[in-house]
């Protein structure tokens, strides 16, 4: 074979290779499939200017290889994040809110054993409105995601609005958006506008979401629904929609002191008076002219100027500074002229002239604007300063702490300082804490088309001072001081609202008096309140067709005052200079994040899938069991993790109580074949009743109790729980140690079974040791099994079950029995002391309860069967005596076969509880 035809031999193949390689390349393109969204809801329920919004995704992962999911899930500024988990096989992994870096630290190393974890941070520290959920999806896997988050609407230009960011970037055959309102005051506005994005020149002001369905069961309600079908989605884009979803709405308004919100403990007062005139101003503009604002920002900046002088009335009086790296004045000499055509005229003419040049001399320009301000304080016009600046302190001007102190030094007065944060360039940070420092608060305005109507935007918003020294008085005997909000406001602005919060004296009080004082156009005002428009009792709409309420209305209250503390918590700390203050602000705001499961700036969540251990059944091998319970591994880790609340022989109860950060266990001194009333809820309609069994009397279980009993006169055999009922939303499950039921079926323990009864799922676990039974409404419980070994068969120890509630919020305000009272309770530490080495407190029970109790209790431990591992409580003696309600006899269920119901004994708490027994 010559050369030439082995050169095109060896083409030849190589082609054929190439080919063949493009093809398997093809093949594999063909199988590797990108985790998809099958379905994704979105709700949101606001109750009260206070909204709980629920994103439900279902994913699955088609392809034969792990694939990580990266959402971007942006939230309002305002939002916190509560609750985020992750549903894999049936099995629901809840998020554990902590400090962020022992976050990020967990979700790491789950992720490098090839876990299925997810986390949530904060993207950027100063960026609070955008979060990072990475979800490791395996082979062939499907999971549900579910993000909460919590958020207090502003009202800002007469209006709240309620907005919910939409971007699945694909088309989701199942996708539905509802907005649940329920307000105190008739809804005199609604309105859902088209999905947009977020640049304001594309906003339309008049029209309507032609897919959104509107519906106003009351007056004082209203529901969304929003569910564009797959091709509606397809011709806004084959990526799938994108888009602000907008509720705005309002309440009827009167001069008047306002609503307060009283539930259980906590209000809550909104202040937003109607038919108040405009006070006359006083208003300092300081713009930034550097060499960076040159181009479009100048050009946008001048535009609104323009727009903003348009706004000025005569009365007030006005000044513009222009800064670089020097400073210089429209109207030199003089701090503020009154308005007037001329004026007017003059100043835009001298706006239209700026230009961009030069350094940015901060320190300077705001001092001499302050100065200025200060300078002519002898009228009753309000004085505001409105500062721009596209930069930071330029380089070796000075330090910037020194600047803030400056500032903060000079101005006596107290006078507002707002500042706007033009540009990705601007030091936000910077400005955030100059403002909040004087009076005022930061906006970021973004490079943009629309720059110049955010500007705008932003002085509607504080230009219109309606009242001036604002001051909120309460009674001292009614609210707890240092538990209260800020009560001073320099400034209450037309179409805004003033909120203050705090806890009361005593849980049961329904009237607050309150008095409201400052300063408006017409001279002091005075307004007060009773305690007539109290809303402790409020009428609560039910929408028709609502299955799953997002929201318990007992929690509002607490919830909005955990969230109010923690932001002006962050605000204190970006305040304060001395950094042992700054630091004990912190620690107080992550010690109240993690409290009330709030995703900040301070902390994440993270939920991580454990690793799968092998279980033994004790039946089987006694020396692998042992070795198995003793090397850590144990039933309920999964779900419940280092919960410390259990139940143990005879049988005893721990209770992790709010108000205490060490639980409380009690005995129930029980007879065999006593059915307990543990759980029973007439609202939800879910009931829980355990029976008590004991140890089998045998010649060997005598001979041992004697031999460790002093006194063989009292010798008794221990009692557990033998016996589970559940019932609820048309779901009836029975219990015990070698079987459960589910609506009359039988079934193993040992099965691996996902069921659905109605609408209520049962999932168990395949190990035989756990079952999860989730209710719709957001009740979450957890049956253990505990078996036997056959020696401790042999000496008549017999298999028991725990029981567990490990997520509570659908139980009622009305719910009660042994565990259901507590849910509610409130106790507090007063004093301790040591009697005889052992430490005795008196614990202070209130809330649920029909008076306040106190009581005595010792501090020791009590073994978790969930988590191995011993559980510090104050021990209550005599049967929980003063903690229950009532005695032990008042929860015996006489029939087996009747309904649980009892009659409410007072108000509910949220804790975490359980019951279980002891080998």
């Amino acid at each position: 074979m010559d050369l030439r035809k082995l050169v095109s031999l060896c083409l030849f193949l190589m082609a054929i290779v190439s080919a063949a390689c493009a093809a398997i390349n093809n093949i594999i393109d063909g199988f590797q499939k990108n985790p998809s969204i099958t379905s994704l809801h979105i709700r949101s329920d606001i109750r009260f200017r206070f909204a709980t919004t629920t994103v439900y995704s279902s994913i699955a992962n088609a392809d034969i290889a792990d694939h990580e999911t990266t959402f971007d899930v942006t939230l309002p500024d305002a939002a916190y994040i509560t609750n985020f988990t992750l549903e894999i096989g049936g099995v629901v992994y809840p998020g554990v809110v902590k400090e962020r870096e022992a976050a990020k630290s967990q979700y790491d190393k789950a992720k490098k054993k090839g876990q299925t974890a997810g986390h949530i941070s904060t993207n950027k520290p100063r960026d609070t409105n955008r979060f990072k959920v990475s979800v490791n999806v395996a082979a062939q896997a499907k999971i549900k995601f579910t993000l909460t988050y919590n958020e207090l609407l502003q009202r800002r230009r007469g209006s709240y609005d309620h907005t919910i960011y939409i971007r699945p970037r694909q088309i989701v055959n199942d996708f539905r958006v509802e907005v649940y309102i329920q307000e105190s005051r008739q809804i005199t506005y609604l309105r859902v506008p088209p999905l947009r994005d977020d640049v304001l020149i594309n906003y339309n002001s008049i029209e309507q979401n032609r897919i959104a369905e509107v519906s106003r069961p009351s007056s004082t309600s209203a529901h969304i629904l929003y569910e564009p079908s797959a091709h509606e989605q397809s011709l806004v884009s084959q990526q799938g929609l994108s888009g602000l979803f907008v509720v705005e709405y309002d309440v009827d308004r009167r001069l008047d002191a306002g609503d307060v919100l009283v539930v259980n403990g906590y209000f809550v007062h909104f202040f937003a008076p109607y038919g108040l005139e405009r006070m006359r101003r006083r208003i300092l503009f300081i713009l930034d002219t550097s060499g960076s604002m040159v181009g479009m920002k100048m050009k946008q900046m001048q535009a609104a100027m323009t727009e903003i002088l348009d706004d000025l009335h005569e009365g007030d009086k006005f000044n513009i500074i222009e800064f670089d790296g020097d400073i210089q004045k429209w109207q030199d000499g003089m701090s503020a002229v009154p308005v007037t055509q001329e004026s007017i005229a003059s100043a835009k003419q001298y706006v239209k002239n700026l230009v961009a040049d030069g350094w940015t001399n901060i320190d300077g320009a705001v001092m001499q604007g302050i100065e200025d301000v200060l300078d002519d304080s002898s009228d009753d016009s309000v004085p505001i300063v409105i500062f721009l600046t596209d930069g930071e302190p330029t380089a070796g001007e000075t330090n910037v702490n020194k600047i803030l102190a400056n500032i903060k030094a000079r101005n006596t007065d107290g006078v507002p300082l707002f500042s706007l944060s033009f540009g990705e360039g601007a030091d936000f940070d910077f400005l955030k804490r100059l403002s909040l420092q004087n009076n005022g608060f930061a906006r970021k305005i973004y490079e943009a088309s629309d720059a110049d109507i955010q500007l705008t935007g932003f002085y509607d918003e504080v230009s219109s001072v309606l009242v001036s020294n604002v001051t909120f008085r309460y009674l001292d005997d009614t609210v707890i001081k240092n538990t209260i909000s800020n009560v001073i406001f320099p400034n209450y602005f037309a179409g805004s609202e003033l909120v203050v919060t705090g806890q009361l004296m005593d849980t049961a009080m329904t009237d607050i008096p309150v008095s409201i004082f400052g300063e408006s156009s017409n001279g002091l005002l005075e307004l007060r309140s009773s305690g007539s428009a109290i809303l402790n009792d409020v009428d609560v709409t039910s929408f028709e067709g609502d299955s799953q309420p997002n929201v318990n209305f007992t929690d509002i209250a607490e919830k909005i005052w955990a969230y109010v503390t923690i932001k002006q918590l962050l605000d204190d700390r970006l305040r304060e200079t001395n950094q042992t203050i700054r630091d004990e602000i912190k620690e107080r705001a992550t010690e109240l994040a993690l409290k009330y499961n709030f995703v900040t700036p301070l902390t994440s969540m993270v939920v991580t899938k454990p690793e799968q251990e092998t279980m033994v059944d004790p039946d089987e091998d006694e020396k692998t069991n042992k070795s198995a319970w003793h090397s850590g591994s144990s039933p309920g880790q999964a779900l419940i993790g280092k919960s410390p609340s259990f139940v143990d022989s005879d049988p005893h109860f721990i209770v992790h109580v709010k108000g205490l950060d060490t639980s409380v266990c009690f005995d129930i001194m029980g007879q065999p074949g006593d059915r307990l009333n543990l759980v029973s809820d007439d609202v939800s309609g879910i009931s829980v009743t355990a029976t008590i069994i004991s140890n089998k009397d045998t010649p060997r279980s005598r001979r041992k109790r004697k031999e460790g009993s002093n006194d063989q006169g009292k010798e008794t055999l221990k009692t557990y729980i033998g016996e589970i009922q559940i019932e609820g939303l048309k779901t009836r499950l029975s219990f015990t140690p070698t079987n459960w039921t589910m609506d009359g079926q039988l079934y193993k323990w040992r099965s691996s079974e996902a069921l659905k009864s109605h609408r209520t799922k049962v999932v168990t676990d395949g190990t035989g040791q756990q079952i999860a039974i989730i209710f719709p409404n957001k009740v979450l419980l957890l049956v253990i099994r505990h078996m036997r070994t056959k020696s401790q068969l042999r000496m008549g120890k017999v298999p028991f079950l725990g029981f567990y509630i490990v997520e509570e919020k659908g139980f009622s305000w009305h719910t009660h029995g042994i565990l259901g009272q507590l849910l509610h309770r409130r106790i507090s530490l007063k004093k301790t002391k040591k009697i005889d080495g052992k430490t005795r407190g008196k614990l202070l029970v209130r809330g649920n309860t029909k008076k306040t109790r106190k009581l005595t209790a010792s501090l020791g431990t009590r073994l978790n069967l969930a988590t191995n591992r011993d559980t510090p409580c104050w021990m209550v003696q005599r049967n929980g005596k003063k903690l229950l309600d009532g005695n032990y006899k008042d929860y015996l269920v006489r029939n087996k076969n009747s309904t649980v119901t009892t009659k409410r004994k007072g108000r509910r708490k949220r804790i975490m509880k359980s019951v279980g027994g002891s080998k």
